[in-house]
């Protein structure tokens, strides 16, 4: 589990870095990390992935912005949130680039830290609502985050539809046995969790 202080780090070095995307002031979060010494913590190479949701106007459900991540961790830590951050905001093919300063003001930023991805004998070994799940169908894959079908009120049928979709697969394919699984567990942080949100306006 990361400290509070990191998460609240992290969750920082993410709004920081994409408001210098769009035009804003360097990250003086990651301009103090660079110069000083960095947790062991924010130096290991968990996977993870940086989501953005659009605040709605009416006080309505958060609609997801953009979530981009990597299953392996391929730098440290706080490196991957701030290039991720950045990618979220402005390479989701999903979506059109955060443009602004006022964009971004209207998003709420969430972190997951991945647990290394383990290979399951079954669907009926996934734990819904506590496990990421990776499906792998020849030679095409897809994963969904442990949050997405609680966020989406999806059954276990109904998420393994959406997730070979996703995959750009048939609905049904998930019950072919050449299908295969793995799950995985992620330590999920946004700045609602600390009541952080208006406090990064630059």
């Amino acid at each position: 589990m990361l400290s509070e202080e990191s998460r609240i780090t992290l969750l920082r070095l993410a709004r920081e870095s994409i408001a210098e995307y769009t035009g804003g002031p360097l990250s003086a979060v990651a301009k103090r990390l660079a110069e000083e010494d960095v947790m062991d913590e924010l130096l290991a190479r968990n996977g993870v992935f940086v989501t953005l949701h659009r605040r709605e106007s009416d006080g309505g459900v958060p609609v997801l912005r953009g979530c981009i991540g990597n299953i392996i961790g391929l730098f440290p830590l706080y490196q991957s949130v701030r290039r991720l951050a950045v990618e979220s905001a402005a390479a989701d093919p999903r979506f059109r680039p955060v443009r602004d300063m006022e964009e971004l003001e209207a998003l709420e930023i969430e972190i997951s830290v991945l647990s290394i991805p383990a290979e399951i004998e079954s669907y009926q070994d996934i734990r819904f609502g506590r496990d990421g799940v990776i499906l792998r169908y020849r030679g095409r894959s897809a994963l969904f985050l442990p949050q997405v079908a609680v966020e989406q009120g999806w059954g276990p049928e109904e998420t393994l539809s959406h997730l070979a979709m996703k995959a750009g697969l048939n609905p049904e394919a998930w019950k072919d046995p050449e299908c295969s699984f793995e799950t995985f567990q992620a330590e999920v942080f946004s700045e609602n969790s600390y009541n952080m949100e208006g406090k990064f306006k630059m």
